[in-house]
């Protein structure tokens, strides 16, 4: 047993003489050895690289630590509770024609404005759990404050590129038509239609000009305006265009709140986007209301705090680094490796401080979800597939553990399970075919159950192909939509309006990555994961696209796993039975530490 205490600004390190512990210990930079007291000592920031010389070891399981930085030690974001009664008769809530306010949606309004009372002009970060309408509650609180306090504009931007459609339609919707959210870069087709830029100079020159489709005579901007969290990273030369016109209207007194939706999604403190929001905030310090949301606070990851906190005022860290330094354990070659976490409570009050969490399960009797494993047995077609891939990876498992992206190189062996046409070009999509794909065949048995019930269904995937041959099927029987990334952003638009309207198209296929967060379908009452995603975050998001505000049904949500596959293996580890056993860090598989991964994924770790 090895025991670490910590005494002041170094740890003890005590443990009987072994010569293997000795030389790893003395590879530690800043270690001492205590003659009088037996033992060695580490600085404080060393303990970390220690520890991962221990893995892989013998010795990994066998450290003991006493720390006052609270190592490793989990927590999560309490709701909130203490909601101040403010009366609020004076704002009439903004919602849809037919729906009332959700009384947690009042008590939203009530927070933030005790909190504005209280001097917290920043803002705060907007927490509450998925399905509880943020969306609303941020539409209403910009309304209120344009009231209020005569703010000019609030911008929207969507760390989702897609979700700036559904905040466009949510801001009409629930507005009544009084007013409507612009995508910057929107222009108007001679036909009167619109397209949206994609690229940044358009939406620049609405900005500039201050005026919607980039044309002085068409109306100003209005109130609310959108964007995607891509568009600040404009760069020309030096100068970054739109982030400075950012700036220029807060300074200006033209911009006065800014909400960033799925805040914890492509805004890291090293990415370009995430330099210029942070560059953002610092020129123009507390001018500016800011609203950071999520529906997934981790706690338990630092990283993903620092940029939400520092904009809304929530900690004085000077630098990433610095707060990287309070908060993360290094280690690795050069010590710049991030092992674990350290003063996570003290995180955990940063954020409650200045978050408004509240759960589903407190302020909403939401139906039930039913979870279906669906198992099958794959055909011999596909076990002779299976068969030749595995072998081709085993002869090169050192390769794939060790490669910058190990999941891509299973990518082939999972598309066995649902697509082997994607692996064997010389397979046709004829009426034999679904004799050689078990998952198919369950697919079909399962929609067949659910259009007796007369219910509608979502179908994800992870990949666009899968998605084209389940259509190819399944539209020569039923009535289908589709949602993916590789399609046009209008009949993206379109296919996910007639799901939602016309009772007659009961099907929707969509990738996880186009649909599986910010839509609301709530119209279906089944989903169906074809494939498993590689994480458990993005499976309960696209769950949750079916389980929100308006969800009057019990969800069932069906999983199709082909068995003892690379299915199975990653559903065990990912979902299930192992996912306490360390092969998941910061709830992704983790290879580099578990060299193993890479044979228990393929069913071979006997041949390790």
């Amino acid at each position: 047993m090895i025991s670490a205490v910590q005494n002041g600004d170094v740890y003890e390190i005590r443990f009987r003489y072994d010569p293997v512990l000795v030389q790893l210990i003395k590879s530690v930079s800043g270690k001492r050895w205590n003659p009088d007291g037996k033992f060695w000592t580490l600085p404080v920031d060393k303990l970390g690289f220690f520890i991962n010389l221990l893995k892989g070891t013998i010795y990994q399981n066998k450290i003991v630590i006493q720390s006052q930085e609270h190592i490793n030690e989990n927590s999560s974001i309490d709701a909130t509770l203490n909601i101040p009664q403010i009366d609020v008769s004076d704002w009439k809530f903004l919602i849809k024609r037919g729906a009332q306010p959700f009384s947690h949606q009042i008590d939203f309004m009530r927070y933030a404005i005790d909190r504005y009372q209280r001097g917290y002009s920043s803002g705060f970060i907007l927490g509450d759990e998925q399905g509880l309408g943020k969306t609303i509650e941020t539409i209403n609180l910009a309304a209120y404050e344009k009231k209020r306090l005569k703010y000019k504009h609030c911008l929207i931007i969507c760390c989702v590129n897609s979700s700036k459609y559904n905040w466009k339609n949510e801001i009409f919707e629930h507005t009544r038509g009084r007013t409507d959210g612009y995508i910057l870069g929107t222009r108007k087709k001679r036909d009167q239609s619109f397209k949206y830029a994609t690229g940044n100079k358009e939406r620049l020159e609405d900005l500039i000009t201050g005026h919607m489709y980039g044309d002085t005579s068409a109306p100003e901007l209005p109130y609310f305006i959108i964007t995607n969290i891509e568009s600040i990273r404009m760069r020309e030369g030096k100068s970054y265009p739109i982030a400075d016109k950012i700036i220029d209207m807060i300074m200006k007194n033209e911009l006065n709140m800014i909400a960033i939706d799925e805040i914890h999604k492509n805004a890291s403190p090293s990415s370009l986007q995430g330099k210029q929001l942070i560059r953002i905030k610092e020129r123009t310090a507390s001018r500016c209301e800011w609203i950071p949301i999520t529906g997934t606070p981790i706690v338990n990851k630092p990283t993903d705090v620092y940029i939400p906190l520092k904009l809304i005022d929530g900690h004085r860290y000077k630098s990433f680094y610095t707060w990287c330094k309070q908060f993360c354990m290094y280690g690795g070659y050069g010590d710049h490796e991030i092992i674990g976490y350290k003063n996570i409570p003290m995180l955990k009050g940063m954020l409650q401080n200045n978050m408004i969490r509240r759960l589903k399960s407190s302020v909403l009797d939401l139906p039930s979800k039913i979870h279906i494993d669906e198992y099958v047995d794959n055909t011999p077609y596909q076990n002779a597939l299976e068969e030749k891939l595995i072998a081709e990876a085993l002869a090169h498992a050192d390769e794939i553990s060790s490669s910058l992206n190990p999941m891509v190189k299973f990518l082939r062996l999972r598309q066995i399970n649902g697509s082997p046409e994607l692996v064997d070009e010389n397979l046709k999509l004829d009426q034999d075919y679904i004799k050689k794909n078990a998952k198919l065949k369950r697919l079909l048995e399962i929609l067949e159950d659910i259009h007796l019930r007369g219910e509608k269904v979502v179908i994800y995937s992870n990949w666009v192909e899968p998605l084209r041959t389940l259509y190819r099927f399944i539209s020569a029987k039923y009535k289908v939509c589709a949602f993916t990334g590789s399609m046009k952003e209008a009949d993206r638009q379109k296919h996910k309006q007639v799901f939602i309207e016309n009772p007659n198209y009961t099907i929707m296929l969509g990738t996880i990555g186009a649909l599986g967060t910010t839509h609301t379908l709530t119209v279906a009452n089944n989903i169906i994961f074809y494939d498993e995603p590689w994480t458990a975050t993005d499976k309960v998001q696209a769950e949750d696209r079916c389980h929100r505000l308006g969800t009057t049904k019990g969800l069932n949500i069906y999983t199709l796993m082909s068995k003892n596959t690379i299915d199975e293996r990653v559903h065990n580890i990912v979902y299930d039975k192992e996912a306490v056993s360390g092969f998941i860090v910061d709830g992704k598989l983790d290879f580099k530490n578990n060299p193993g991964l890479v044979y228990k994924l393929l069913g071979k770790e006997s041949e390790r």
